[in-house]
């Protein structure tokens, strides 16, 4: 396994180092404003995986489990011992596994989009090879609108911004994407099917997603906030799945205040928020 790393020194850090696991979507215009955020807070190490979110061959019995303990050696090997950790979709659940696997090493946890359960995003019964081949094939385009759907809200009567950019952006990235890029995307959505049990994570937890996230539901979100003492359930309103690329400003603000430990109340552009000062018992069920 092949771990790319790049890291940010902080002029004057104000918090641990902050371990940001990004994903496929989160290309240069994610990561130079959200660095530009977060790097008067802390130093910022992001990390890619070859073939999973960066090319490359991801071994076939490489796991979440597995990636996870990946993110621990990153950090042994800029010894660091703690670190604030953010991860987004199919990449948040590799740092959820982290957070639950290496309680120590954690001061605080920022999860979007995030269930920490299994997902079935590919069609019953197919794998993502095959899927790679329908996606060049005569059903390319059928494939995409599935691809689509499973991802986007296109309900006309839910408030979405930016959700016509988004569609047509997944579109053209359809479209135009090379075989290999579309192996990576759907070897993250293979992965979210072998999803361990969840559990609780032993620091203060931000669980936070659109409201209207079709992949990740905000009932699982919040499902997830809940296993966990401290931690913080929150929608972003008029977004869904995509949050942190159509209210990029307001996903950013609110990761600030709570590594920071600012209050996150009266925000108005926060639809729900709820706080777990304990375990909810029926969290897991």
């Amino acid at each position: 396994m092949v771990l790319e790393v790049e890291t940010w020194t902080s002029p004057s850090p104000r918090i641990a180092p902050i371990l940001a696991v990004r994903g496929l979507a989160e290309g240069e215009s994610v990561i130079r404003p959200q660095t530009e955020a977060l790097v008067p807070l802390a130093d910022v190490v992001s990390v890619r995986i070859a073939g999973l979110t960066a090319p490359g061959v991801l071994p076939p019995d490489h796991g979440l489990d597995d990636l996870a303990d990946g993110l621990g050696a990153v950090l042994d090997e800029l010894g660091l011992s703690k670190a604030n950790v953010c991860g987004i979709s199919h990449a948040g659940e590799i740092a959820y596994r982290f957070a639950v696997r290496h309680p120590e090493r954690m001061e605080r946890v920022v999860l979007t989009g995030v269930t920490g359960q299994r997902r079935d995003l590919l069609p019953p019964g197919t794998g993502a090879d095959e899927m790679v081949e329908l996606m060049k094939g005569p059903k390319g385009r059928e494939m995409a609108d599935h691809v689509i759907s499973s991802m986007l809200c296109q309900d006309p009567a839910l408030p979405v911004r930016g959700r016509a950019a988004m569609r047509w952006a997944l579109a053209e990235l359809i479209d135009h994407v090379g075989v290999s890029q579309i192996h990576l995307w759907f070897r993250c959505l293979e992965l979210l099917q072998e999803v361990p049990e969840r559990a609780g994570i032993a620091a203060p937890v931000l669980a936070v997603t659109g409201e209207h996230d079709v992949p990740c539901p905000p009932a699982d979100c919040r499902a997830l906030a809940a296993l966990s003492s401290g931690s913080v359930f929150a929608t972003i309103r008029e977004a869904d799945h995509f949050v942190f690329l159509t209210r990029a400003g307001e996903h950013l603000d609110l990761t600030r205040r709570f590594l920071l430990d600012e209050p996150l109340e009266d925000l108005p552009y926060v639809a729900t928020l709820e706080r777990f000062p304990h375990v909810v018992a029926c969290a897991s069920s």
